[in-house]
């Protein structure tokens, strides 16, 4: 006969070690006439601010 679920003891909480710190993101790219932060877009950056775009060959 199985044993009633009243007389099993209560589980205990386990000793975890502590979480490892994320590696920082790399900081926000910045656009170079207006300093508003640039989003990816294909092979550029964009300014959703201005408009501005960089080349994507860097020339």
């Amino acid at each position: 006969m199985p044993q009633d679920a009243e007389s099993r003891p209560a589980p205990q909480p386990r000793e975890t070690t502590p979480a490892r710190p994320q590696p920082a993101c790399d900081p926000p790219t910045v656009c170079d006439r207006c300093g508003a932060e640039m989003f990816r877009m294909h092979a550029v950056w964009r300014c959703p601010a201005c408009g501005y775009k960089t080349d994507c060959c860097g020339w």
